[in-house]
């Protein structure tokens, strides 16, 4: 009885430790946002301090242009309670990269980072020499990307960007950022 009891506690204690944080509006901008420039409300995907950031792109090239390029990028705050810090974790968002028929490069690179730092730069790169190339795999990082101080507070940043460069066709399209987000106590 004693070890059932023992058992319980320690599993409530760290349940407690990270429990899901209340986050308020996010700030997108950019000129290839799925989703209109504004604040947004984050979407939490279940009950496990994982969050979706509405930041999907969309940017495309036709043959008639050297270069297209695109931008969507967010800007969080973040609060930790005191006693408390925030993790930001594990980032992953899906990508496809299409360039067509020849001589066309497609690239998209994504970084998130606390505002004055600088974050580790995710890249996904196709190119099409002499036939088309596709690509569809996820940007992302796992473990801590952004820890805030004790009590203290952060601004999450995230800048995702397109390119394509080439004489042929091009497009490249991601879908929104999902990202873990969790106040624990101060160790």
């Amino acid at each position: 009885m004693q070890k059932s009891f023992l058992v319980m506690t320690t599993s409530l204690l760290i349940a407690f430790q990270a429990q899901a944080i209340e986050i308020g509006s996010v700030e997108i901008a950019g000129n290839a946002c799925e989703a209109p420039v504004g604040t947004h409300e984050l979407v939490e995907k279940g009950t496990t301090g994982r969050f979706e950031i509405p930041t999907g792109l969309y940017v495309k090239k036709d043959e008639d242009k050297k270069v297209a390029r695109g931008v969507c990028t967010f800007a969080l705050n973040l609060q930790a309670s005191s006693g408390k810090k925030i993790l930001v974790t594990d980032s992953y968002q899906t990508a496809s990269l299409r360039a067509y028929p020849t001589q066309t490069k497609a690239r998209a690179e994504l970084e998130i980072f606390a505002a004055g730092d600088q974050g580790d730069k995710q890249v996904l790169e196709v190119e099409a020499v002499d036939q088309s190339a596709k690509l569809s795999k996820s940007l992302g990082q796992q473990g801590v990307l952004v820890e805030t101080a004790c009590g203290g507070a952060a601004l999450l940043r995230g800048n995702l960007a397109a390119t394509l460069i080439g004489s042929g066709k091009g497009r490249v399209f991601t879908k929104n950022l999902h990202i873990g987000i969790t106040e624990v106590d101060c160790q």
